[in-house]
């Protein structure tokens, strides 16, 4: 069912803007966390912790991003005489006609494709990091094989490593 509902242009054009930006952000994480894999692929921990840098500054982005969104959706919503929670996107732009909803509709594909792209993208970085560890653990034990204490490091300083266990520990 298709009805014309008399949202402002302003409110609109606000969230055009904002899927621009998102779709930007997406677009940009996707990017960080490619180049996050390549630089740990180089073993480059410059690069690697510059990235790691990039990409918290990214998340909070996101964050404010989505804040914003959020707030156009309440917005949007009382312009429309709906609850809040029936106000989403794919429900806005079937109720809108003309160019407003080819346009909505156009920006909605593009942040769900790239929304797809960075899922794929950081399938592969854990992907990657999880074979790091795999063959990280193999490398201990094959240099120590009899089950002697090695001690690795983390973030919060040295740890023992035993072969045979895992090099995370489940119960801290």
């Amino acid at each position: 069912m298709t009805t014309s509902l008399s949202i402002p242009a302003a409110l609109l054009e606000r969230l055009e803007a904002l899927l621009a930006e998102e779709a930007r952000l997406l677009d940009l994480r996707r990017s960080q966390l490619a180049s996050l894999s390549g630089a740990i692929v180089d073993r480059d921990e410059e690069a690697v912790e510059r990235l790691l840098e990039q990409i918290e500054r990214a998340q909070e982005l996101q964050a404010d991003t989505d804040g914003r969104l959020q707030a156009l959706r309440g917005e949007l919503a009382a312009a429309a005489g709906r609850p809040r929670e029936q106000m989403r996107l794919s429900a806005l732009i079937g109720c809108l006609d003309g160019p407003a909803a080819e346009a909505l509709g156009r920006q909605r594909a593009r942040v769900i494709d790239l929304a797809g792209k960075l899922q794929q993208e950081h399938l592969r970085a854990v992907l990657l990091l999880n074979e790091c560890a795999r063959i990280n653990r193999m490398l201990l034990a094959s240099l120590m094989p009899h089950c002697q204490t090695v001690t690795t490091y983390s973030p919060d300083g040295t740890d023992d490593w035993r072969a045979g266990s895992g090099l995370l520990d489940a119960e801290s």
